[in-house]
């Protein structure tokens, strides 16, 4: 694939040249940047081709492109890229494209599902793109010089809604920050901030005693100058668990080897890393520290989350803590990144399947609300 590439490339860079030196052959600005850019993009093309192991798997391809604006102030900017299956469900990840840059990515293929819908979002207050494309194996997809189309409209729109708390009461006093100013909340829970453009709208939400909210609000167009966007605030937890390790490799908490411990935490931010360094036991620090485990709280109550990739999870609902493996109580069938709602009394078994080579019992002694001081 490299040779074949390179003298692509020389090719095509030959015949700049020539059209160039041609007498009388006079570019505009526009063909001018064009052929700017895919210089630019041969160029990184081609040392990326060279590079050691790259391309060096059978079902990769290498994806090029290159986001340009009129605004050189935009170069800050970042467009949200995903490639999709076309006709099945799923994409290989969200990555941010830089404006006014070449870059480059390297997909890969699986048998038969060469058709790939790639959709990049550049935010407002410019449009999506969508390209359907076939990414063949062992081939280099350069989708070249992507201008992209901005958005007109007059006039502003206003952002407005309910907070309420997690028994579904309107919350007073909550202070609503933007770029276009604060404002606090009445007696019914309402706010309302004026003044926006096409853009991309940063909402935080505050009030002592609870667990501050944020959300990205991206207005696309005028079509509606009322935006709704309503906040459910949550009060902080005191969670205290006695967990117990396994040996490594191993799933049986009844192993001589096996080790335990207790911790507790104050979890009073909506995403909660559980801190690693503050727990004694060693293998169920490394645990943590290997698969993310963090606290998450929501309208729906706490639950524990991980970070870095599916692992095993089962939640008993009994004050029984003989369990002495995962195995007696048959397969875990929950692969996913969280164990749902937790509760005080419940058992959580973790097994770290193929990211961590520990097992864990969680015990909840203790699982309450804090309320704010009046």
């Amino acid at each position: 694939m490299r040779n074949s590439n390179n003298n692509k490339v020389c090719l095509f860079l030959s015949l700049c040249m020539l059209l160039v030196s041609c007498a009388g052959c006079a570019l505009t600005p526009e063909q001018t940047r064009e052929l700017e850019v895919r210089e630019q993009l041969e160029a990184i093309i081609k040392w990326e081709l060279n590079q050691e192991g790259k391309g060096q798997h059978e079902d990769e391809v290498l994806v090029a492109l290159f986001l340009d604006t009129e605004k050189a102030e935009d170069s800050a900017q970042k467009a949200e890229y995903r490639c999709y299956n076309v006709g099945r469900c799923g994409y290989s990840g969200i990555n941010r494209i830089p404006f006014g840059t070449p870059w480059l990515r390297w997909e890969r293929v699986r048998r038969n599902y060469f058709k790939k819908e790639i959709v990049i979002d550049p935010g407002p207050p410019y449009k999506n793109i969508t390209k359907i494309v076939n990414l063949i194996p062992g081939e280099v997809t350069n989708l070249g010089r992507i201008v992209l189309d901005k958005v007109e409209a007059e006039g502003t729109a206003s952002i407005s809604g309910i907070i309420k708390d997690e028994n579904g009461q309107p919350l007073e006093g909550v202070k609503v920050s933007s770029t276009k100013g604060d404002t606090t909340t009445n007696t019914e829970g309402y706010y309302c901030i004026d003044g926006f453009g096409l853009e991309v709208c940063d909402l935080k939400v505050k009030k002592t005693g609870y667990i501050p909210e944020s959300a990205e609000v991206s207005i696309r167009n005028m079509d509606e100058r009322m935006i709704k966007q309503d906040f459910v605030l949550c009060l902080p937890r005191q969670i205290k668990f006695r967990y117990t390790i396994s040996p490594p490799d191993k799933d049986d908490f009844s192993d001589p080897e096996a080790t335990s411990g207790t911790a507790s935490f104050f979890v009073d931010t909506k995403y909660f890393p559980i801190p690693a360094d503050d727990i004694e036991n060693w293998n169920f620090r490394r645990f943590i520290k290997k698969v993310h485990l963090n606290f998450r709280v929501n309208k729906n109550g706490l639950s524990l989350h991980n970070s870095y990739a599916p692992i095993f999870y089962e939640r008993i609902r009994s004050h029984h803590t003989e369990f002495e493996s995962i195995n007696r109580v048959g397969t875990l069938d929950y692969n996913s990144q969280h164990c749902p709602e937790i509760q005080g009394g419940d058992i959580i078994l973790i097994d770290g399947a193929k990211i961590s080579e520990y097992s864990v019992k969680i015990h909840v002694e203790e699982l309450r609300l804090v309320f704010p001081e009046l």
